[in-house]
């Protein structure tokens, strides 16, 4: 899950949780989607946004990458729950500015799909 404290994983129900958050440059999850198995996690300075960024890391372990190929450097804003989502190794980004990205290799590199629109409040993939 994406929380105030970062990333959290419950191996056992949901009855404990440890935060894994190497790599971030901020612990304030906003959003997270899972495609394949690969986790594709927004991460900001708090609640306002500021310095929101995207990353990625493999499901099970290991630290989170920074995504900025095709990105900006940092989001305004949150990228907040709703507006990413996953299937396989497709992802696709919507941002409170008005642009939608998408990425087909997982989150590693991603290319604008459009700009200019109003404010992306949730995107999906069917």
């Amino acid at each position: 899950m994406a929380a105030f404290d970062g990333f959290g994983v419950s191996r056992d129900g949901g009855d404990t949780w440890t935060w894994e958050n190497e790599g971030l440059h901020a612990h304030y999850g906003r959003a997270v989607a899972l495609g394949g198995d690969t986790v594709i996690l927004s991460a900001s300075t708090g609640h306002h946004g500021r310095r929101a960024a995207l990353y990625r890391r493999a499901l099970e372990a290991g630290t989170f990458e920074r995504r900025a190929d095709g990105l900006p450097e940092w989001f305004s804003d949150n990228v907040d729950t709703g507006c990413v989502a996953a299937q396989g190794d497709t992802v696709v980004i919507g941002t409170e500015d008005g642009c939608v990205f998408a990425s087909t290799d997982g989150g590693r590199c991603w290319e604008t799909l459009a700009k200019g629109l109003a404010t992306v409040r949730k995107v999906a993939l069917a």
